[in-house]
């Protein structure tokens, strides 16, 4: 029997909730092992108690970045943390798309912005690439907060961009993929490098910004069976992680869900969620268990 910590916050703070929390939580319990759930903020907390801490939904580490990378420092000499914190520090950061980019893997093409001038040249580029829509997001973000959709000439567009800046952060402009707006995107869920399971993500983006559910944050999930294009880009996405980003030391990570989108051409990797994603193991019996035999494999 191990102890575990499942990182939350105070989820009554945040606006959406996590429907994996519970599920995992009794999984594990259930399993044998002495699972708590612990917010990061609450500094009551004893993290040398545990094993193992586990990131679940630490969510309002968007608008508090320092501190959250701060508590990683603190609390990684503390326990072990899956994913590890320098993986989680690559990854908190959208920037490492370009790393996967350069490394072959096959992603929706991503032009980063420090500066608004820089927002106008990166959106007539994607306009030279013949794409009259484009999304505008933060590199660091996550629940598409501040993220939006828009026509190339929308001048919405750049004042997201600007309250972007605004916030000390860089900006990602990207053409919008035209299936994203019709089928949403493919979500493949690996456990320590090994496929589980693969959820439909239905658009969520409406156009001229802003969320298609109105201003509550709401998700269209249905199962999925991924083709063998999918599963090929997925497998080589978590390949090239392992190889270059830091902390995994040749080891996949605990847990990465692959965002793809499809294209003519092929899947495209929209984001590799590998931070705080949701997993959905409610979707199907037998999902919260493959998590808990990955959890039970990095304990030893």
């Amino acid at each position: 029997m191990a102890a575990i910590a499942l990182v939350t916050t105070d989820m009554s703070t945040i606006e959406f909730d996590d429907p994996d929390l519970e599920p995992i939580h009794a999984a594990l319990v259930a399993a044998g092992h002495d699972t708590v759930q612990a917010n990061w903020l609450d500094e009551s907390v004893d993290w040398s108690a545990f094993d193992l801490a586990v990131i679940r939904c630490p969510w309002d580490y968007m608008s508090r970045v320092e501190e959250f990378l701060a508590w990683l420092d603190r609390v990684e000499t503390l326990t072990t943390l899956w994913n590890p914190p320098a993986f989680i520090r690559w990854n908190l950061d959208k920037t490492y798309l370009l790393t996967l980019d350069h490394l072959g893997v096959p992603v929706v093409p991503t032009l980063v912005a420090a500066s608004v001038d820089e927002v106008g040249e990166a959106i007539a580029a994607v306009v030279d690439t013949g794409f009259d829509n484009l999304v505008v997001k933060p590199t660091v973000s996550a629940g598409s907060k501040d993220t939006g959709l828009f026509s190339a000439d929308d001048p919405a567009a750049v004042k997201l961009a600007e309250h972007i800046v605004a916030m000390g952060k860089q900006v990602i402009v990207q053409p919008a993929i035209p299936s994203v707006a019709e089928v949403g995107e493919q979500a493949l869920m690996f456990f320590n490098g090994e496929f589980s399971h693969a959820f439909n993500k239905g658009p969520l983006l409406a156009h001229g910004g802003g969320l298609l559910s109105g201003d509550e944050y709401v998700e269209q999930l249905s199962l999925a069976t991924p083709t063998v294009d999918e599963l090929d880009v997925a497998h080589r996405v978590l390949d090239a992680v392992r190889s270059v980003a830091p902390g995994l030391e040749g080891r996949f990570p605990l847990y990465a869900r692959i965002d793809l989108v499809a294209t003519d051409e092929g899947p495209l990797l929209l984001e590799a969620e590998m931070f705080e994603p949701s997993y959905n193991v409610w979707l199907a019996d037998g999902l919260v268990e493959r998590f808990v035999a990955a959890v039970e494999s990095v304990l030893g």
